[in-house]
Order: structure tokens, then C-alpha cells, then sequence
């Protein structure tokens, strides 16, 4: 509990969270927020536990697990936000060339990452499940789906926490409920309105981003308001093999792990486009994803690359005012773009 400089003033948050999407949901609200706020968060849980057995394939009966199994044999008809979402998988697929692909799960298995049992697989290996993919295989018309190879499958676990927050969102909206910031484990933020204390000025909600290389550490912070973070990284989820590291990140062009990105931070006002993109800028790196964000002006990033000294990160950042961003990791030099 945060005590206030004035008295009357109310600044500590309510805290309400559950386990979903095999993370930490967590949606904080300002304690004066209105008085069915907390209920209105829960019904919000209520959905993303909803949303977990549609889009989930560890669901045996859900909609995307049906759409594996039967795509490739017929059409299969799915709700009108399934198709929404697949429809923005795949356009992110096309804007960033194949870096972000739903697909993609046969290399995350030829690897190992799948089932955390990582493996330097045959090159063969390699070749063979990147036939097997591509988003180019993957039909959308009318509200079905359809599948052009035997073997494609499609896997929302790189969208689907955003996604649960951008519906999180419409239902706050639905309850005039302005205040809150919703997490999703570690990787996927959304802030709306603003913390209410003494010092945030309505600048939104404080986010503290973690240090690629030392996770328990912080890299910077960063104001937010109105937009949405999704952060990619590897930090995590590595193997070595005869001395060199291998990340989970896999490019679904090449099939091999990503090598010179440490971890890839967007802001955007989705926050399923803003995880789709960060694993898409984790691929591509800052000079081309520079280019997409100019294209696209309500998208901004924050990617940390190695340095070219040891231990020294380079932070590369687009779009992000200088005054919302307060670098509190040592050896970080910025680079603008």
C-alpha cells in the first residue's frame, strides 16, 4: 500500500489476478476507480479463461485445435473474433515478410523448444519443417479457414495473451471503467488512463522493462498511456552447444534461432499487434523494423542488441519520447532513430 502526500487522496491499487494462457493475469486498478470496478475485472479474467478455450491447441476441443485437425481435409467455419485474429496474424506475416508466422511451431518442435527439451537438430530437419509451414498455406474467406498443405498448423501463442488484453480493454470500455493497467506475464502490458498519485501527472502508468541479460534485473522504464507493450526475448529459454547459445526466437525464413537480438520491445495501441511485432522485430532488428514503423506511425520500439564492447548493450529506439523513457541498467548506450 502507497500512502499519499494528501490525505484524502487514495493511491493505492487493487490487485486482482488468476493464472491463464500459462502465465500471471493480472489487472491492477486505482483504489477510487469506480465501485464495480473489481467486478468488472473479474468478468474480465472470466473472459481471457474463455478465450484460453477457444484459441488454445492444449485444448483438445478447442476452435483452433478442431481447425488443425480438419483445414486441411475441409473448410472449418470459427467465431468472428477467431477469424479476426487470424486475419491479423496473417497480415503481420505479410508486412514483416514472413519474421512473424503462426505457423511456425514444426521448428519450435525440430528444435526442441516445444517441450523444452532443446536439440541442435540435422540441417535435413531443418529443411524439411520449413516445408511444412507459411502462412502462405493458410486460407481465410468468410469466417473459415482452410489449410493448402496436409500438415500445416497454426499456434496463437504468439498474439493470443495480447489479444486477451486488447478484449480486456472493450470490456472495461463497455463498464466506463478508465483506470487500469492489465499484465500478462512478463511479455504483454496494456495501461489505460493513469495511475492516480501524487507524482505520475497524468503521464499514465510507469512500466518497468527487464534486462535481456539478467532477468531479475530492470533494463529501463517507460511511461504509458493509452498504448499497449509487447516484449520479446530469450532470456529464458536457451540451450548451448559446443560453446554457442541458441535462443528460442527462430526465424520461420531461415529455421535457425535468432543470433544478434537481445530482446525486442514494441508499443502500439493493440496489444496483439504488439506482440505479434515484437517477436517480428526480435527477427528482422531495428534498421527494418525502423522501416515498418514508418509506415505504420502508431507503432514504436525499444530493441536491445550486444554492443560491440563486452556487456554493453546498444538500445535502439524509435518513436519513444526521450521524456517517457529512463534508462536505469549501466552500460546501455542509446541509439535514435
Amino acid at each position: 500500500m502507497q500512502n499519499s502526500s494528501h490525505p484524502d487522496e487514495q493511491t493505492y491499487l487493487l490487485d486482482i489476478s488468476r493464472r491463464a494462457m500459462a502465465c500471471q493475469f493480472q489487472i491492477l486498478l486505482n483504489a477510487d476507480e469506480q465501485h464495480s470496478a473489481a467486478e468488472t475485472a473479474v468478468q474480465a479474467l472470466d473472459l481471457v479463461d474463455e478465450l484460453e478455450e477457444q484459441l488454445s491447441i492444449f485444448r483438445s476441443e478447442s476452435e483452433i485445435s478442431r481447425v488443425n485437425r480438419l483445414a486441411a481435409e475441409k473448410p472449418q467455419a470459427v467465431s468472428a473474433n477467431v477469424f479476426q485474429l487470424l486475419t491479423l496474424a496473417k497480415q503481420i506475416w505479410q508486412e514483416t515478410n514472413g519474421a512473424f508466422d503462426i505457423t511456425s511451431t514444426p521448428l519450435s518442435k525440430v528444435w526442441g523448444f516445444h517441450t523444452r527439451q532443446s536439440t541442435l537438430p540435422l540441417p535435413d530437419d531443418i529443411t524439411s519443417a520449413k516445408q511444412t509451414l507459411g502462412c502462405q498455406f493458410l486460407q481465410l474467406k468468410n469466417n473459415t479457414v482452410s489449410f493448402d498443405h496436409a500438415q500445416l498448423e497454426i499456434n496463437l501463442g504468439g498474439i493470443g495473451k495480447g489479444y486477451a488484453l486488447d478484449r480486456c480493454r472493450e470490456h472495461f470500455a463497455s463498464h466506463q471503467i478508465k483506470n487500469y493497467l492489465l499484465h500478462a506475464g512478463h511479455s504483454s502490458i496494456l495501461a489505460h488512463g493513469n495511475r492516480k498519485n501524487s507524482t505520475t501527472k497524468n503521464r499514465g502508468w510507469q512500466i518497468a522493462l527487464r534486462h535481456p541479460l539478467i532477468p531479475q534485473r530492470h533494463l529501463a522504464n517507460i511511461w504509458l498511456q493509452d498504448h499497449a507493450i509487447g516484449t520479446s526475448g530469450d532470456a529464458n529459454q536457451f540451450f548451448y552447444h559446443q560453446g554457442k547459445r541458441y535462443g528460442h526466437v527462430i526465424d520461420p525464413r531461415s529455421g535457425w534461432p535468432v543470433q544478434h537480438t537481445l530482446s525486442a520491445t514494441v508499443i502500439s495501441h493493440s496489444a496483439a499487434a504488439a506482440d505479434a511485432l515484437a517477436t517480428a522485430f526480435f527477427v528482422i532488428g531495428p534498421e527494418n523494423a525502423t522501416q515498418y514503423c514508418q509506415q505504420h506511425p502508431d507503432t514504436s520500439f525499444i530493441i536491445a542488441t550486444p554492443g560491440d564492447r563486452n556487456r554493453v548493450i546498444e538500445l535502439h529506439i524509435f518513436g519513444v519520447e526521450k521524456e517517457d523513457l529512463e534508462v536505469t541498467a549501466n552500460n546501455v548506450e542509446l541509439i535514435e532513430y
